[in-house]
């Protein structure tokens, strides 16, 4: 394939238009595209030090790299003073030194091209991984909106940001039907990067989601006048959050709630049916196991080794054992404790 400079401007013009890249990146890019064909299919430059270029009307030339030493050790890479001298009187040690070895007729194989498109796709996969976690990198800990592009069993597929990203099957709210086309909200966790690319450890189903909620629709817990002391959570079934405020007159409980309830209300309409218990904190173990414990009502408590006892009335004991036992994991996680119920 012989190239011409309207075939290279046309290329560069097209990945631009394709990638949205700066079109410097892309004229780089295509100038390793071009130094690997050209090694490809001129074996004697193998081993060389190969530059490519693109002039502004899109003719490419090629330079082979030496650089000039005292004695030569690799004579692929590098050259000697009185050579280089030869060709450039103010040569001098320790310059890079390029030679123009452009053919007269610049064309190149099938081989030739497939390693030239590979460079490029590389590249390119490159820069969009470092543009994608620079988009994400200061977003850790945050809530982000998506749109479910994909949901057929536990495979769930979001657009965010126009970037495809996998919602985990452990990040799911369990028992939740995703449909295509919904709108929602996940929970950055941590962005990572490594050699096979970037991964956004999303999640719908832990305790941070819940916060990032009630900080976006709270902002007293944002301003810091009401705190968050805890949180426990059962994904689907139940969460029991521990608040407090720093004022003494503010009530740290009907802040979270909201006039006429609409804070609440917009939380569990995120949530799916799963429901929201606001609790007081106080420093009081027993205090705190009460509250933690309703809607049932402890009559008694004997707390001992870490380890609580409480009497509940019978009629009362399968809810504070609650579905799935939920309630009473919840209470014995808030309190740091075992609870059993007598």
């Amino acid at each position: 394939m012989q190239l011409d400079g309207k075939v290279i401007q046309a290329a560069i013009v097209q990945l631009v238009d394709d990638y949205k890249f700066d079109p410097y990146q892309v004229i780089d890019i295509v100038k390793m595209g071009i130094r690997s064909a050209f090694r490809k299919d001129f074996q004697e430059y193998k081993k060389a030090e190969i530059i490519a270029d693109i002039d502004d009307d899109g003719s490419i030339s090629i330079y082979r790299q030496y650089e000039v030493v005292e004695t030569v050790e690799d004579p692929e890479t590098q050259i000697d003073l009185e050579q280089a001298q030869e060709m450039r009187e103010d040569a001098e040690i320790g310059e890079q030194m390029l030679i123009d070895i452009t053919p007269d007729t610049l064309s190149f194989t099938r081989i030739g091209v497939q390693a030239a498109a590979q460079t490029i796709k590389q590249y390119l996969k490159g820069i969009e991984r470092e543009r994608f976690f620079d988009k994400f990198q200061h977003k850790e800990g945050e809530l982000l909106r998506a749109k479910v592009t994909k949901a057929h069993g536990d495979a769930v597929v979001l657009d965010i940001e126009g970037v495809p990203v996998v919602l985990p099957g452990d990040g799911q709210i369990p028992k939740r039907v995703y449909e295509v086309g919904e709108d929602i909200f996940v929970y950055l966790k941590q962005i990572s990067k490594d050699s096979t690319g970037i991964t956004l450890d999303i999640t719908q189903a832990s305790e941070e989601y819940i916060e990032a909620i009630i900080r976006k629709i709270v902002p007293e817990v944002e301003e810091g006048t009401v705190i968050i002391e805890k949180i426990a959570r059962v994904a689907w079934i139940k969460t029991k959050v521990i608040v407090n405020s720093k004022d003494p007159n503010i009530d740290a409980v009907g802040v979270m709630i909201g006039h006429k309830w609409d804070r609440i209300n917009i939380l569990l309409s995120l949530l799916d049916g799963e429901k929201v218990d606001f609790i007081q904190y106080s420093d009081d173990q027993e205090t705190m196991i009460k509250s933690c414990l309703k809607p049932a009502d402890a009559l008694d408590i004997t707390i001992t080794w870490g380890k609580a006892k409480v009497t509940i009335a019978e009629n009362q004991k399968a809810m504070a054992i609650g579905k799935w036992a939920a309630n009473i994991k919840l209470a014995s996680k808030l309190c740091g404790m075992s609870i059993e119920i007598i």
